[in-house]
């Protein structure tokens, strides 16, 4: 073991301890179980894909596959929801029982305090006002705080674990670490080390899973409204400058504007007319590209007008339990829906380049892969017979 491997260790054991004291101090129910739930996604899908899914071959078994993992992804999400608000539930009702256990106690401290104060005891009011009364979660709190210090241990791991392994595979990929490269002294004994022979092949399916809950939690958490909104802002800024170009290009009452603002232009830049002649421009025609403008920037005041207050009409509808819901789905769902489509066309632009000797290192990284691997050697899009060759791509190396 190199000093480099040594250093990659340390780093992972220390962000997971100091994840693990962070999670102690805040609990299960107020931090993030993403990284559980990658983990635990990975380790059912990947192994299951390889070794049950991927027999079936072609396009069935990477539907199968992307779907069963999109699903896992869903149910996971899930059943830590329902974990943490069903413990968060215990802790809430397991502190009203402390609290009407010490209510005796807080009354008498009150009147007390009280009691000092009007005999201006300053020296027990003091005292009796630093005593604190604290609500106990009890046994679920305790659960509470371990719960939290394997998610946060796992999630401070997780994120070393990944940022080191891309890291790696994209010296990898380099040649920099290979026989005669300039890194082949401090990390080539890495890349021949059994640990990395077997984690090198789950990479990109952690990677590919956690997008997708990434996709998920956001998509869920803006909702299809908020997407679906967003793009038709982009459509009226777009149509606007159109519209406001195709009137002060043809109707006739800018037209007549142009005209008129055409002879002010001459003067004003009569030291430049050899410049504007010689990238085509007219006098009349930078008149109508001014007056374009200015319509284009009223209409733009409105849009935005519009864009301000719409989301917080949509805020309000969301406000019901029921739209909130059915409205996060459809917005999970067309954000992974769009990824995926991401992912597939720049995983075929990829393996449209796999007969190039350069990507023998990266193709080696899927040879075990069980999700990631219908993003690029068994492309979906591929199977379908879609996007199968680049033609323009193919000539470079050629």
């Amino acid at each position: 073991m190199n000093i480099l491997s040594i250093v990659i260790i340390a780093l992972v054991a220390l962000s997971a301890f100091t994840g693990a004291v962070i999670g102690v101090v805040k609990g299960f129910t107020k931090v993030n179980s993403w990284a559980v739930e990658l983990i635990l996604t990975g380790l059912i899908i990947i192994p299951v894909s390889y070794r049950a899914i991927a027999p079936l071959g072609g396009s069935l078994a990477a539907i199968i596959t992307l779907g069963v993992t999109v699903a896992l992804v869903y149910a996971m999400l899930g059943l830590f929801k329902l974990f943490r608000f069903g413990l968060n539930s215990r802790i809430e009702l397991r502190k009203k029982l402390s609290y009407y256990r010490q209510y005796d106690e807080i009354e008498d401290n009150t009147e007390k305090i009280l009691c000092a104060m009007g005999s201006e005891d300053k020296k027990a009011f003091k005292k009796l006002a630093k005593r604190k009364f604290k609500q106990s979660g009890g046994v679920w709190g305790g659960i509470d705080r371990v719960f939290g210090m394997i998610a946060l241990a796992l999630k401070g791991a997780v994120i070393a674990g990944i940022i080191s392994a891309v890291s790696l595979a994209i010296i990898d990929f380099s040649r920099l670490a290979a026989d005669g490269g300039s890194l082949n002294g401090a990390l080539g004994g890495i890349y021949v080390s059994g640990a990395w022979a077997f984690f090198k092949n789950y990479i990109f399916d952690f990677i590919v899973i956690g997008i997708f809950s990434l996709c998920i939690r956001n998509g869920f958490a803006g909702g299809l409204s908020s997407s679906a909104w967003g793009l038709i802002v982009l459509g009226m800024v777009a149509g606007s400058a159109v519209l406001s170009f195709h009137l002060a290009f043809t109707a006739p009452e800018f037209l007549s504007a142009a005209a008129k603002m055409e002879g002010s232009l001459a003067n004003s830049l009569a030291g430049v007319g050899d410049v504007l002649e010689a990238v085509g421009l007219t006098y009349n025609k930078l008149a109508q590209i001014i007056i374009g403008l200015i319509i284009f920037v009223f209409m733009l005041i409105a849009v935005i007008l519009i864009a301000v207050f719409v989301p917080k009409l949509i805020d309000k509808a969301r406000d019901g339990v029921i739209f909130r819901s059915i409205d996060g789905v459809l917005g999970a769902i067309a954000l992974t829906a769009v990824v995926v489509g991401l992912l597939l066309v720049v995983g075929a632009l990829a393996n449209s380049l796999r007969g190039q000797e350069f990507m023998d290192v990266f193709s080696a990284y899927f040879a075990k892969s069980g999700v990631a691997t219908y993003f690029y050697d068994k492309n979906l899009l591929n199977s379908f017979g879609v996007l199968t060759e680049f033609p323009l791509i193919g000539t470079w190396f050629n």
